[in-house]
């Protein structure tokens, strides 16, 4: 850990005192950047990205994403069933039971479906920030 002397060493002890205070608070408090759990009505939380549930994109628009995305870094995505089984199927391409963990994808739009059998238990776009990251799609009530 640097020292705080090392730092700023003119600094009298008061201001040692608020430096100090400011870098606690930046250390304990939690990155505003990161944006916190939203579930919608269906059941679908989702933490890292945008969620348009019950939606889909055409042939045309996912060509177009496909292009947009090419040169960008992958987020990771996670997807969790909170009961049951189901497959993860992006962007019309299977990829495995649920749950699945840290799949690579592209920042920007993708289809997403979630089925059990011929049950769908969830369907929409992903928006996934150029930043990328994690993504974390659960679904499913608590």
């Amino acid at each position: 850990m640097v020292s705080i002397m090392a730092v700023a060493p003119g600094f009298h002890r008061r201001g040692l005192g608020l430096v100090a205070l400011v870098a606690l608070v930046a250390l304990v408090s939690p990155s505003s950047a990161r944006a916190a759990e939203v579930c919608d009505e269906q059941g679908v939380c989702i933490d890292g990205a945008n969620w348009q549930s019950g939606v889909q994109l055409d042939d045309k628009a996912r060509a177009k994403e496909r292009k947009k995305q090419a040169k960008r870094k992958d987020a990771s995505l996670t997807v969790e069933l909170r009961q049951g089984r189901g497959s993860v199927f992006i962007d019309g391409v299977w990829i495995a039971p649920a749950p699945v963990s840290y799949v690579p994808l592209k920042p920007g739009k993708h289809d997403i479906e979630v089925r059990d059998g011929e049950t769908l238990l969830a369907r929409g776009i992903i928006d996934i920030p150029k930043t990328g990251g994690d993504v974390k799609l659960t679904i499913g009530d608590e």
